[in-house]
Protein backbone atom coordinates (compact mmCIF):
# COMPACT_ATOMS: atom_id res chain seq x y z
CA UNK A 1 0.00 0.00 0.00
CA UNK A 2 2.82 2.42 0.80
CA UNK A 3 3.94 2.35 -2.84
CA UNK A 4 0.46 3.51 -3.91
CA UNK A 5 0.53 6.31 -1.33
CA UNK A 6 3.97 7.46 -2.47
CA UNK A 7 2.85 7.36 -6.11
CA UNK A 8 -0.25 9.44 -5.36
CA UNK A 9 1.80 11.99 -3.43
CA UNK A 10 4.36 12.22 -6.25
CA UNK A 11 1.59 12.77 -8.79
CA UNK A 12 0.21 15.64 -6.72
CA UNK A 13 3.61 17.30 -6.50
CA UNK A 14 4.45 16.75 -10.16
CA UNK A 15 1.09 18.00 -11.45
CA UNK A 16 1.04 21.03 -9.21
CA UNK A 17 -2.08 19.94 -7.35
CA UNK A 18 0.05 20.34 -4.26
CA UNK A 19 3.22 22.32 -3.66
CA UNK A 20 4.07 20.25 -0.61
CA UNK A 21 3.00 16.99 1.00
CA UNK A 22 2.51 16.74 4.76
CA UNK A 23 2.88 13.22 6.08
CA UNK A 24 5.03 10.83 8.07
CA UNK A 25 8.67 10.40 7.15
CA UNK A 26 10.75 7.35 8.04
CA UNK A 27 14.46 7.78 8.55
CA UNK A 28 16.37 4.80 9.88
CA UNK A 29 14.15 3.59 12.75
CA UNK A 30 12.56 6.97 13.41
CA UNK A 31 9.15 8.18 12.17
CA UNK A 32 7.93 11.78 12.45
CA UNK A 33 5.75 14.34 10.63
CA UNK A 34 7.51 16.00 7.71
CA UNK A 35 6.77 18.54 4.98
CA UNK A 36 7.90 17.03 1.66
CA UNK A 37 8.66 19.56 -1.06
CA UNK A 38 10.61 17.44 -3.57
CA UNK A 39 9.47 14.30 -5.39
CA UNK A 40 12.63 12.35 -4.55
CA UNK A 41 11.97 12.90 -0.84
CA UNK A 42 8.72 10.98 -1.03
CA UNK A 43 10.53 7.65 -1.16
CA UNK A 44 10.78 8.04 2.63
CA UNK A 45 7.05 8.80 3.03
CA UNK A 46 5.37 6.20 5.24
CA UNK A 47 2.05 5.49 6.95
CA UNK A 48 1.63 3.97 10.38
CA UNK A 49 -1.14 3.79 12.99
CA UNK A 50 1.55 3.92 15.68
CA UNK A 51 2.61 7.49 15.00
CA UNK A 52 0.43 10.64 15.10
CA UNK A 53 0.48 13.15 12.28
CA UNK A 54 -0.83 16.05 14.35
CA UNK A 55 0.39 17.24 17.71
CA UNK A 56 0.80 20.53 19.54
CA UNK A 57 4.29 22.00 19.53
CA UNK A 58 5.48 23.44 22.80
CA UNK A 59 6.13 26.08 24.01
CA UNK A 60 4.32 27.71 21.06
CA UNK A 61 1.19 25.65 21.89
CA UNK A 62 0.29 25.61 18.22
CA UNK A 63 -0.31 22.63 15.99
CA UNK A 64 2.59 21.70 13.73
CA UNK A 65 0.50 22.23 10.57
CA UNK A 66 -0.57 25.66 11.80
CA UNK A 67 3.07 26.67 12.25
CA UNK A 68 3.73 25.58 8.67
CA UNK A 69 0.76 27.55 7.39
CA UNK A 70 1.83 30.65 9.29
CA UNK A 71 5.20 30.54 7.55
CA UNK A 72 3.84 29.53 4.12
CA UNK A 73 0.22 30.82 4.11
CA UNK A 74 -0.43 30.41 0.37
CA UNK A 75 1.17 27.00 -0.12
CA UNK A 76 -1.10 24.22 -1.39
CA UNK A 77 -0.56 21.23 0.88
CA UNK A 78 -1.62 17.63 0.39
CA UNK A 79 -2.10 15.89 3.75
CA UNK A 80 -1.67 12.11 3.84
CA UNK A 81 -4.24 11.24 6.47
CA UNK A 82 -5.62 8.13 8.12
CA UNK A 83 -9.11 8.15 9.62
CA UNK A 84 -7.95 9.47 13.01
CA UNK A 85 -5.74 12.07 11.30
CA UNK A 86 -8.72 13.38 9.34
CA UNK A 87 -10.86 13.53 12.50
CA UNK A 88 -8.12 15.51 14.23
CA UNK A 89 -7.85 17.87 11.26
CA UNK A 90 -11.61 18.44 11.26
CA UNK A 91 -11.57 19.44 14.93
CA UNK A 92 -8.51 21.65 14.44
CA UNK A 93 -10.19 23.46 11.53
CA UNK A 94 -13.43 23.78 13.50
CA UNK A 95 -11.52 25.46 16.31
CA UNK A 96 -9.56 27.85 14.06
CA UNK A 97 -6.27 26.05 14.60
CA UNK A 98 -5.77 25.14 10.92
CA UNK A 99 -6.98 26.76 7.67
CA UNK A 100 -8.46 24.27 5.17
CA UNK A 101 -8.37 26.72 2.25
CA UNK A 102 -5.19 25.33 0.68
CA UNK A 103 -5.35 21.80 2.05
CA UNK A 104 -6.35 18.62 0.25
CA UNK A 105 -6.72 15.39 2.20
CA UNK A 106 -5.11 12.34 0.62
CA UNK A 107 -7.05 9.74 2.56
CA UNK A 108 -5.58 6.34 3.40
CA UNK A 109 -7.54 3.48 4.97
CA UNK A 110 -6.18 1.36 7.80
CA UNK A 111 -6.37 -2.43 7.70
CA UNK A 112 -8.74 -4.48 9.85
CA UNK A 113 -5.79 -5.60 11.98
CA UNK A 114 -4.73 -2.01 12.58
CA UNK A 115 -8.28 -1.02 13.48
CA UNK A 116 -8.49 -3.82 16.05
CA UNK A 117 -5.09 -2.90 17.51
CA UNK A 118 -6.12 0.76 17.93
CA UNK A 119 -9.74 -0.08 18.90
CA UNK A 120 -10.72 2.38 16.17
CA UNK A 121 -14.44 2.82 15.36
CA UNK A 122 -13.83 4.37 11.92
CA UNK A 123 -10.49 3.33 10.41
CA UNK A 124 -10.82 5.33 7.19
CA UNK A 125 -11.24 9.01 6.21
CA UNK A 126 -14.14 10.56 4.29
CA UNK A 127 -11.87 11.46 1.37
CA UNK A 128 -10.60 7.92 0.83
CA UNK A 129 -8.15 7.62 -2.06
CA UNK A 130 -6.00 4.63 -1.09
CA UNK A 131 -7.17 1.35 0.44
CA UNK A 132 -10.60 -0.07 1.21
CA UNK A 133 -13.10 0.67 3.97
CA UNK A 134 -13.09 -1.95 6.69
CA UNK A 135 -15.45 -2.25 9.61
CA UNK A 136 -14.27 -0.51 12.74
CA UNK A 137 -14.41 -1.72 16.32
CA UNK A 138 -17.95 -1.07 17.54
CA UNK A 139 -17.76 -3.08 20.75
CA UNK A 140 -14.93 -2.63 23.22
CA UNK A 141 -14.15 -5.60 25.48
CA UNK A 142 -12.42 -3.39 28.07
CA UNK A 143 -15.51 -1.21 28.46
CA UNK A 144 -17.85 -4.21 28.46
CA UNK A 145 -15.86 -5.85 31.26
CA UNK A 146 -15.80 -2.63 33.26
CA UNK A 147 -19.53 -2.00 32.95
CA UNK A 148 -20.27 -5.47 34.27
CA UNK A 149 -18.80 -4.36 37.59
CA UNK A 150 -20.87 -2.57 40.21
CA UNK A 151 -20.43 1.14 40.91
CA UNK A 152 -18.30 0.53 44.00
CA UNK A 153 -16.02 -1.81 42.05
CA UNK A 154 -15.66 0.74 39.25
CA UNK A 155 -14.81 3.42 41.77
CA UNK A 156 -12.06 1.25 43.25
CA UNK A 157 -10.82 0.46 39.75
CA UNK A 158 -10.50 4.12 38.72
CA UNK A 159 -9.05 5.21 42.06
CA UNK A 160 -6.31 2.65 41.60
CA UNK A 161 -5.68 3.51 37.96
CA UNK A 162 -5.55 7.27 38.50
CA UNK A 163 -3.38 6.90 41.60
CA UNK A 164 -0.62 5.61 39.31
CA UNK A 165 -0.40 9.00 37.57
CA UNK A 166 3.02 10.69 37.88
CA UNK A 167 1.80 13.97 36.33
CA UNK A 168 4.22 13.76 33.41
CA UNK A 169 1.72 15.51 31.09
CA UNK A 170 2.43 12.87 28.45
CA UNK A 171 -1.30 12.43 27.73
CA UNK A 172 -1.75 16.16 27.18
CA UNK A 173 1.39 16.57 25.10
CA UNK A 174 0.49 13.66 22.83
CA UNK A 175 -3.09 14.80 22.25
CA UNK A 176 -3.67 16.54 18.89
CA UNK A 177 -6.52 18.57 20.42
CA UNK A 178 -4.73 19.94 23.50
CA UNK A 179 -3.66 23.43 22.42
CA UNK A 180 -4.87 25.84 25.12
CA UNK A 181 -2.32 28.59 25.79
CA UNK A 182 -3.24 28.60 29.47
CA UNK A 183 -3.52 24.94 30.44
CA UNK A 184 -5.72 24.42 33.50
CA UNK A 185 -3.59 21.43 34.45
CA UNK A 186 -0.63 23.76 35.04
CA UNK A 187 -2.55 26.18 37.27
CA UNK A 188 -1.74 26.05 40.97
CA UNK A 189 -5.45 26.13 41.80
CA UNK A 190 -5.99 22.74 40.18
CA UNK A 191 -2.57 21.13 40.22
CA UNK A 192 -0.24 21.77 43.15
CA UNK A 193 3.40 21.84 42.16
CA UNK A 194 5.51 18.95 43.33
CA UNK A 195 2.51 16.87 44.38
CA UNK A 196 2.64 13.30 43.05
CA UNK A 197 0.27 11.78 42.33
CA UNK A 198 -1.93 14.82 41.68
CA UNK A 199 -5.28 15.27 43.41
CA UNK A 200 -7.72 12.54 42.41
CA UNK A 201 -9.99 13.01 40.59
CA UNK A 202 -9.68 16.78 40.02
CA UNK A 203 -6.55 16.74 37.84
CA UNK A 204 -7.82 13.98 35.55
CA UNK A 205 -11.47 14.97 35.40
CA UNK A 206 -10.56 18.46 34.25
CA UNK A 207 -8.93 16.93 31.20
CA UNK A 208 -11.73 14.41 30.65
CA UNK A 209 -14.31 17.19 30.74
CA UNK A 210 -12.26 19.59 28.64
CA UNK A 211 -11.89 17.04 25.85
CA UNK A 212 -15.40 15.58 26.04
CA UNK A 213 -16.52 17.38 22.88
CA UNK A 214 -13.26 17.10 20.94
CA UNK A 215 -11.82 13.63 21.65
CA UNK A 216 -11.44 11.68 18.38
CA UNK A 217 -10.52 8.31 19.95
CA UNK A 218 -7.03 8.28 18.44
CA UNK A 219 -5.68 6.74 21.65
CA UNK A 220 -2.48 8.80 21.66
CA UNK A 221 -3.01 9.69 25.33
CA UNK A 222 -3.05 6.03 26.34
CA UNK A 223 -0.06 5.21 24.15
CA UNK A 224 1.94 8.04 25.74
CA UNK A 225 1.08 7.13 29.35
CA UNK A 226 4.15 5.51 30.99
CA UNK A 227 1.95 4.14 33.79
CA UNK A 228 -0.44 2.24 31.49
CA UNK A 229 -3.56 4.06 32.69
CA UNK A 230 -6.47 2.98 30.41
CA UNK A 231 -7.27 6.51 29.26
CA UNK A 232 -8.87 5.45 25.99
CA UNK A 233 -11.40 3.40 27.93
CA UNK A 234 -12.74 6.41 29.80
CA UNK A 235 -12.61 8.69 26.77
CA UNK A 236 -14.65 6.20 24.76
CA UNK A 237 -17.27 6.30 27.51
CA UNK A 238 -17.21 10.10 27.60
CA UNK A 239 -17.64 10.28 23.81
CA UNK A 240 -20.54 7.86 24.11
CA UNK A 241 -22.22 10.06 26.71
CA UNK A 242 -21.79 13.18 24.55
CA UNK A 243 -23.29 11.33 21.58
CA UNK A 244 -26.25 10.10 23.63
CA UNK A 245 -26.96 13.42 25.35
CA UNK A 246 -26.27 15.86 22.51
CA UNK A 247 -26.33 13.73 19.31
CA UNK A 248 -22.80 14.93 18.62
CA UNK A 249 -19.55 13.22 17.63
CA UNK A 250 -16.25 15.01 17.31
CA UNK A 251 -14.30 14.74 14.08
CA UNK A 252 -17.16 14.06 11.68
CA UNK A 253 -18.00 17.41 10.10
CA UNK A 254 -16.34 20.83 10.10
CA UNK A 255 -19.76 22.49 9.98
CA UNK A 256 -21.13 20.63 13.00
CA UNK A 257 -20.87 22.89 16.04
CA UNK A 258 -19.95 21.56 19.43
CA UNK A 259 -22.80 21.44 21.96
Amino acid sequence: MIEKVQKLAKEHLTSGKAEAIFGLKKKNSHVAPHLFTEVKELDSLTISPKYPLFYTCRPSKKNILRLIQEKYPNTKIGVVAKGCDERALIELVKRDQVDMKNIEILGVACTKEEAVECRCPKPYPHNLLIGEKVEGVSEDKDIEALLKKGLSERLVFWQYQLSKCIKCYGCRNACPLCFCKDCALEQELWSKRGELPPDIPVFHFIRFYHLADRCIECGECEKACPMDIPLLTIFKQVRGDVKELFVYEAGLNVEQESP
